[in-house]
């Protein structure tokens, strides 16, 4: 091996090297994710199925519109009760934008219930 060879070599090492003691001091800087964070991400799974329950979403798990107001109402209620649980730790932004989700999601079952009633 020619010394341009091993130069190069022991440089993509130092590299490697460098970039895993970035990795390593990075992990250690990150603060572990809290359960209200846990209960925002399960705010939006709902959201997004509630939409996709009201058929206002495609469903990505067949590519088609579905509505199964049942199943739409449970995720509503579901969310309404998990927001309700977090509401006091969380910031006057975020309910308020929670709040609106909420309520846009309700009117539009009742939207939905209403045109399968008529």
């Amino acid at each position: 091996m020619s010394w341009e060879e091993e130069f190069t070599e022991q440089e993509e090492t130092n590299q490697e090297e460098r970039e895993s003691e970035k990795t390593q001091k990075e992990r250690e800087t990150v603060e572990p994710g809290t359960v209200k964070d846990i209960g925002l991400y399960l705010l939006n799974l709902l959201s997004v199925k509630g939409w996709q329950y009201l058929g206002l979403m495609v469903h990505p798990e067949n590519g088609k519109i579905l509505v199964d107001l049942t199943e739409a109402r449970k995720a509503i209620d579901l969310f309404s009760l998990v927001f309700n649980f977090f509401k006091d730790g969380s910031s006057r932004e975020e309910v308020r934008d929670l709040q609106a989700q909420l309520s846009n999601l309700q009117l539009n079952f009742v939207e939905k219930k209403k045109g399968r009633e008529t």
